[in-house]
């Protein structure tokens, strides 16, 4: 899962917070716990390609979950993206080769009912339909270029083209079916769900079973980007009138010194809690302990500021 201490690139521009506390880069930046072929050699990513086509997040992992294929921190679509613009400047057909070897070790990893997991044949919460840090999303968006060979992958044959298209229309499907019913009304998603009940399920300790804004925002970016039908339609109206009627007015969100507060503040624009209660869209808030609180302030200090519990996600729709 992705760590919220961020370091820059060389390059990179300096951070601007927004008045919710979070962070907006102007260029690209890496988390300190990004998977290592976000910024490892060529060489590198073509030394450490698992036999079933992905790869690790921490290629010095070399036992348990973590040392299996996985989306998780920007694996294996990174390296994908990464080869397929190495070939695009060399014409080295070995990395051509590893990126048709991991694309299609993502049509793979996917479940029949167009999910993807964390990490590919694991266990726990791994296992789970995973939108928490973008990882099914950005999976997606990556297919639906090689589905068009479009950018650094018209090097695509069209039998790897038409089966990555078939796959995002899979994965349509599986946002849809994720989508949360409260009472009649569509709402949002979880920041992972169940592969077999497709219910929001929970992962670590700290983060139960519930509707996320932060996640769900991108899923509607992404719906927005499908050629539109009554069903897709339907699930983008319905996750932005719950953005509508969640959204919290006249408090600012603050995260300094290695805590966070929220503080009135009638001049501040809205802000939405990372997660909603199911059923109630109360936000919560859970420590280390794993109990649900519904104050910020009730949850241990090391979690207060070591998680991003509010932001302004929904306003950038």
């Amino acid at each position: 899962m992705k760590a919220k201490k961020l370091v820059t690139f060389v390059l990179a521009c300096s951070m601007v917070f927004s008045v919710a506390g979070m962070a907006i880069l102007p260029v690209p930046t890496v988390s300190a716990a990004d998977a290592s072929g976000t910024t490892a050699s060529m060489s590198d990513i073509l030394k450490n390609q698992r036999p079933d086509g992905g790869w690790r997040k921490d290629y010095s992992q070399t036992s348990g979950e973590w040392a299996k294929s996985t989306i998780d921190n920007k694996a294996t679509y990174s390296e994908i993206r990464r080869l397929a613009s190495e070939f695009k400047k060399t014409n080295d057909p070995r990395y051509s080769a590893a990126a048709v070897k991991g694309i299609n070790f993502l049509l793979n990893m996917q479940y029949s009912n167009g999910g993807w997991p964390q990490v590919y044949q694991s266990s726990g919460y791994h296992k789970h339909i995973t939108y928490n840090d973008d990882a099914m999303i950005n999976v997606l968006y990556m297919l639906d270029e090689v589905a068009g060979r479009k950018g650094n992958f018209s090097f695509i044959d069209s039998s790897l083209a038409n089966r990555s298209k078939n796959a995002v229309s899979k994965g349509v499907d599986a946002i849809l079916n994720t989508q949360v019913v409260s009472g009649g009304k569509l709402t949002a998603w979880g920041q992972q769900h169940d592969s077999s009940s497709l219910r929001p399920a929970g992962a670590r300790i700290y983060e139960v079973p519930s509707l996320t804004a932060g996640e769900s925002v991108n899923i509607v970016k992404f719906l927005k980007t499908r050629p539109a039908n009554s069903k897709i339609t339907a699930s983008i109206k319905g996750a932005e009138a719950w953005f509508n009627k969640v959204k919290i007015t006249g408090y600012r969100y603050e995260r300094a010194n290695g805590d966070s507060r929220i503080i009135a503040d009638s001049s501040a624009s809205p802000i939405w809690a990372r997660f909603y209660e199911l059923g109630t869209d109360k936000p919560i808030f859970v420590g280390r302990d794993g109990v649900v609180k519904y104050k910020l302030s009730d949850i241990e200090k090391e979690r207060r500021g070591g998680y991003a519990w509010y932001g302004n996600w929904p306003s950038k729709l």
